[in-house]
């Protein structure tokens, strides 16, 4: 009997924890592709006062290269409309974000250059209808954990709930395989800029490569140093996980040039130290957000609109590092901010999970599903981190690139940024490589070519 009963509890309780939340109906999902939202789930209309302008399909910038790389600024002739500072941050209500006006309190010479707000974002065709499909058949399990039926679009483009939120943007359109050269940079206490990282990073996303299946691995990447020379010949391998509950957590391997063989990361996600920064921010902070969902509970606040970095290319790319990276902050002066609607998604630790923030707030672009602004707040519910996706649209590929960021530690008064592109390649679209090719035992090899 005693037996039995278990049995019983113990499925009822794996039923709740693996409880399914159902897809949108029919009918919620006809309004997709319609008047009111894109197919990926965006609305439509402009704001009431037009500083948001209405979405408009097929938006294209200046001629480059087929394969990308550097891409040109296509707003390179204008100019801010006003400028936000701690004097009048007041005025633009709650549209700055807290972690903004941290940073404006903290530095009286910190600053928002505000631009026209340019809705740039569209998706190929494919991903589009596979968006529309997903809506009805894409559902998270294990309380947002892990997601079932979601195959090649955005899996949640009418979000019910935070974690749905957060699928969007670790699934979103990165486009076809790239290469790129960049360079990470920490800014310590004393103003003194050190060299991270200078990376030759392949990434792809089979996800996306393979719309009609579904897929273990959402994301992998080969990185290998170029620099700094202690480093030069070191590499990692991420492979980043579709259903973590089937299996297991997303996995990077590490070769040493030094020690010349290779190792699984013993500690890989959550607040786990990011490596190739020096340990100045944590691995689930990479991108804005990267990892599994388990040890957060994800509230999903709503839509509001923000002023947060967009369309960053003068930075990123046509900045030079003597000239984009301050002794306290980024320079504001090549900053770009624009007024956009933004899901904000509230992520609390959950009872009994370890991680040295409790608290981590996410500003996420209705169009591209990017996170562009965030928070992380320590265990006394105090304002530890800020960040800052520096977003950009390729627009030969309709593909929304990995983010750039830059990150605050105001703790350690001290600030990082994990991707500069002005002396690399910029994101260059090659052919996917072979499986065989980014595998382990593979990583031994010369480069990464």
């Amino acid at each position: 009997m005693k037996k039995t009963q278990l049995a019983v509890i113990f499925t009822l309780t794996f039923s709740i924890s693996a409880s399914v939340l159902a897809a949108v109906s029919v009918d919620e999902a006809a309004q997709l592709g319609g008047e009111k939202l894109t197919e990926f789930g965006a609305q439509k209309a402009g704001n009431a006062d037009g500083s948001i302008p209405a979405w408009k399909p097929g938006w294209k910038g200046p001629a480059m290269p087929e394969n990308g790389g550097i891409y040109p600024d296509p707003f390179p002739d204008e100019k801010p409309m006003f400028t936000i500072t701690a004097a009048n941050v007041e005025q633009y209500g709650d549209k700055v974000s807290t972690g903004t006006r941290e940073l404006l309190k903290r530095w009286p010479d910190y600053k928002v250059e505000v631009y026209q707000s340019h809705r740039v974002v569209d998706f190929p065709d494919w991903l589009k209808a596979d968006t529309i499909k997903n809506a009805t058949r894409a559902k998270s399990t294990f309380d947002g954990e892990d997601l079932e039926g979601a195959m090649g679009g955005y899996p949640f483009p009418i979000p019910k709930t935070g974690s749905e939120v957060i699928w969007n943007h670790n699934l979103r359109y990165y486009g076809p395989a790239y290469r790129s050269r960049f360079a990470g940079y920490m800014i310590d206490s004393a103003g003194n800029r050190i060299m991270t990282h200078d990376l030759d990073n392949y990434t792809d996303s089979p996800y996306h490569d393979n719309p009609d299946e579904e897929q273990q691995f959402y994301q992998r990447r080969l990185a290998a140093y170029v620099g700094p020379a202690r480093n030069v010949g070191d590499k990692s391998l991420t492979y980043m996980v579709m259903h973590a509950k089937k299996d297991g957590n997303s996995k990077q391997w590490v070769y040493t040039q030094g020690q010349r063989r290779v190792r699984q990361a013993p500690e890989f996600g959550y607040d786990s130290p990011m490596t190739i920064a020096g340990g100045a921010y944590f691995n689930d902070e990479l991108g804005m957000w990267e990892g599994q969902l388990d040890r957060y509970n994800f509230k999903l606040v709503g839509k509001k609109e923000f002023y947060i970095p967009y369309n960053n290319y003068k930075f990123l790319m046509h900045t030079s590092a003597d000239d984009a990276f301050g002794k306290q902050f980024a320079n504001p002066d090549k900053m770009r901010w624009e007024l956009h609607r933004t899901w904000v998604v509230e992520a609390t630790l959950k009872t009994g999970m370890r991680h040295a923030q409790s608290k981590k707030v996410f500003y996420v672009d209705e169009d591209s599903w990017s996170i562009v602004l965030y928070e992380g707040y320590d265990q006394a519910g105090k304002l530890m981190r800020t960040a800052q996706g520096l977003f950009t649209y390729d627009w030969n590929t309709k593909s929304v690139p990995n983010t750039p960021m830059i990150i605050y530690d105001l703790v350690k008064g001290q600030y990082c940024s994990s991707m500069h592109m002005t002396d690399g390649t910029g994101y260059v679209r090659v052919a996917r490589w072979p499986n065989g090719k980014l595998s382990p035992d593979s990583m031994a090899g010369s480069g990464i070519r």
